[in-house]
């Protein structure tokens, strides 16, 4: 009994936390900040479908890829570089289609709700399978990795649905349809990134801002094919709106790039997990800022108890030492 008895010193001692660096830090800082405020600039951006949205993102992001890839030298990047990083933009762009079929029948909150804890779960997943993460972890840091991927899982869960709006819970279509297709997001979010990390694993020398151009060109690639689905022109109404809905895609492109270095630095399972915190952010934006919902409502209170408990759920995990 006394060798599993593990007392508040143990816990909270440094050799149990300190495993990220100021590198993985300073990446998991910038991942969360762009993706929780990448939709500001194109908020009120009246668009014909939400495939339209999806191509500028993709546009904005092949703008951004494209200038790191000559930055670093067009040289470097080759065939055996370019399919697999290609696939994973394929998949992003599929996982949009996905997104748009649950917000469409759902409703944002319930879709958010789905796919955001599912993202986690499936980056944890493909971190054990592919990469062993977690697996070498002794008792306690297993104890406080699962408490704090909980903590993250219920915060998003509150910040979702406290901010729940009547007009999201009447808006419903196909139950089944948008379930199928949250639970598709989900997945595919959390695997689009895999054949890039699975690439630079086993290629210690592969450059991650060469590799996020053939991942471009894939997102590109798959929301030109969705736009053509949807047979509307990707047309803004105003000249200005398409300054906009660029930088929408560059802010998320922003994002893409300090999330792969942020998983080469503290791992697939924590990074992602971590990443899944823009969503505080992002309500933290549409509280403050486009007041959904007011400050000092009750919904209000119940989001920032999320985000504060997601936030807390965070930092633990990405303080953990593996081997504890």
């Amino acid at each position: 009994m006394t060798a599993l008895r593990i007392d508040l010193h143990t816990i909270l001692s440094p050799s149990t936390f300190s495993a990220m660096t100021s590198q993985g830090f300073i990446y998991a800082c910038i991942t969360v900040v762009t993706w929780g405020i990448w939709l500001t600039p194109s908020e009120k951006v009246q668009l014909p479908n939400p495939q339209t949205r999806s191509f500028y993102v993709s546009v904005g992001n092949l703008f951004l890829a494209t200038i790191a890839l000559i930055l670093v030298g067009p040289e470097k990047l080759s065939v055996d570089l370019f399919i697999l990083p290609f696939l994973g933009g394929v998949i992003w762009a599929i996982a949009g289609m996905c997104a748009f079929l649950a917000t469409a029948n759902i409703g944002m909150a319930k879709a958010i709700g789905t796919w955001a804890p599912l993202n986690i779960v499936v980056g944890i997943f493909w971190g054990m399978i592919l990469f062993g993460e977690f697996l070498d972890s002794g008792p306690l840091s297993l104890t406080l990795s699962f408490m704090s991927i909980l903590m993250i899982m219920v915060g998003i869960l509150l910040i979702v649905f406290s901010g729940q709006s009547k007009g999201e819970t009447e808006q419903t279509r196909n139950v089944k349809a948008g379930f199928a297709g949250a639970i598709a997001a989900g997945i595919l979010w959390g695997t689009y990134f895999i054949p890039t990390t699975y690439l630079a694993r086993q290629n210690v020398e592969v450059n991650d801002w060469v590799t996020a151009f053939p991942m471009a060109v894939g997102m590109f690639a798959g929301s030109t094919a969705l736009v053509l689905w949807g047979r509307k022109r990707p047309s803004c109404k105003n000249r200005s709106d398409y300054g906009r809905v660029l930088i929408t895609g560059i802010l998320w492109s922003i994002g893409n790039f300090s999330m792969l270095l942020m998983v080469q630095e503290i791992g697939l399972g924590k990074g992602f997990t971590i990443a899944q915190l823009c969503v505080a952010v992002a309500v933290l934006i549409g509280i403050f800022y486009f007041r959904e919902p007011a400050p000092g409502s009750k919904a209000a209170k119940w989001t920032l108890v999320g985000v504060a408990i997601a936030t807390t759920g965070g930092i633990i995990l990405g303080n953990l030492k593996s081997g504890m």
